[in-house]
């Protein structure tokens, strides 16, 4: 039964986005206090365009959400400058100029939710839930854990998780671990610079501390509230759990590879690393941090996993061979169905 929700959702997606290529008048989205004003053809056919070019993959937002961030009156003033600048020179680049503008307006505004980039459909649904407390998937069984299972399916759908610890991508598993390469990993953790208190492996750092200066620029501070984690304390902490959805003990955070991000910012609020009430863990998806990593973080090899706003794994494609080069022997050789 999961399998045909997940069916209709990917297909939801796609005719959701189709549909929202061109809508006939101004979306309910983008309602102002400032009347609706007539699109010239030329307009219209840029965001059109801009539109196409984020549903063909230059960005994660929803076609529906193009339209509605330009048609809206109370834009950003970088969107205007932006759409100005794409209409009179009609090239590639400015179309992407005016998708980034239209994605760092959707990141820090207040009412945007990660949720929104499913579709109008899907947006409504899991927005509107009726979420009672317990409904985080893998605890004490909550009445929606299933309809919790399903949203985060559909998110994975179009912001596909790569786990450092587990499936096909994973970089290390768990019988890949023996003593040896447990020193060899931890021998890997480094201070991370501005955040000395935790560490990470060497590569994952250097990224992070890329990501998180270029977060500054676009307004959105990064703020690490855990990292590393010795493999002992992650194995007691699973086991007081008892929900390994919410508490690995064999965590990407033991392997140096995984960080929990504040989700609170500026006036947006929000319990932290906390899977109850459900309600709260949807509402972390509107968080600006939230919303920045899950349009930037892939660009600097980190990953979401879905079931929990705030954590963030880095694994970019090949970087199971990165890790591995300094061991002896190299990376250990896998079945492709490992994992």
């Amino acid at each position: 039964m999961r399998n045909v929700l997940i069916a209709l959702i990917a297909a939801a997606a796609v005719v959701g986005s189709a549909h929202a290529q061109a809508p006939e008048s101004q979306p309910a989205e983008a309602a102002t206090s400032q009347p609706a004003r007539e699109w010239p053809a030329k307009e219209r056919a840029l965001i059109r365009d801009v539109a196409d070019m984020a549903q063909a993959g230059a960005s994660r937002l929803h076609p529906e959400v193009v339209w509605a961030g330009i048609l809206d009156a109370d834009r950003t003033e970088a969107v205007s400058e932006a759409f100005e600048t794409a209409l009179a020179a009609n090239s590639e680049e400015s179309k992407r100029a005016l998708l980034r503008a239209l994605e760092l307006q959707f990141i820090h505004d207040p009412d945007a939710s990660v949720l929104d980039l499913l579709g109008p459909e899907l947006t409504e649904h899991f927005r509107d839930f009726d979420w009672q407390f317990g409904d985080y998937p893998g605890g004490p069984e909550g009445p929606n854990e299933q309809t919790a299972d399903i949203m985060v399916d559909a998110l994975d759908l179009i912001f596909p998780e790569r786990r450092a610890n587990r499936t096909r991508d994973a970089v290390v598993l768990r019988g890949e671990a023996t003593e040896e390469v447990w020193e060899y990993m931890t021998n890997q953790w480094t201070p991370i610079p501005g955040e000395t208190t935790f560490m990470l492996n060497r590569h994952a750092a250097d990224s992070y501390v890329r990501m998180r200066e270029q977060a500054k620029k676009e307004g959105v501070d990064l703020v690490i509230l855990s990292s590393h984690r010795l493999r002992e304390v992650a194995e007691r902490n699973a086991a007081k759990s008892g929900n390994p959805n919410a508490v690995a003990s064999f965590s990407a955070h033991s392997l140096g590879l995984a960080v929990d991000f504040q989700m609170s910012h500026g006036d947006f609020e929000s319990p932290e690393i906390s899977t109850r009430p459900m309600s709260g863990v949807v509402h972390m998806r509107e968080s600006p941090v939230h919303k920045w990593l899950f349009l930037r973080a892939d660009d600097f090899g980190w990953f979401p996993y879905q079931n929990e706003p705030w954590h963030w794994e880095y694994n970019p494609p090949g970087f199971r061979e990165t890790f591995w080069q300094d061991y002896p022997g190299g990376a250990p050789e896998r079945d492709v169905e490992a994992g």
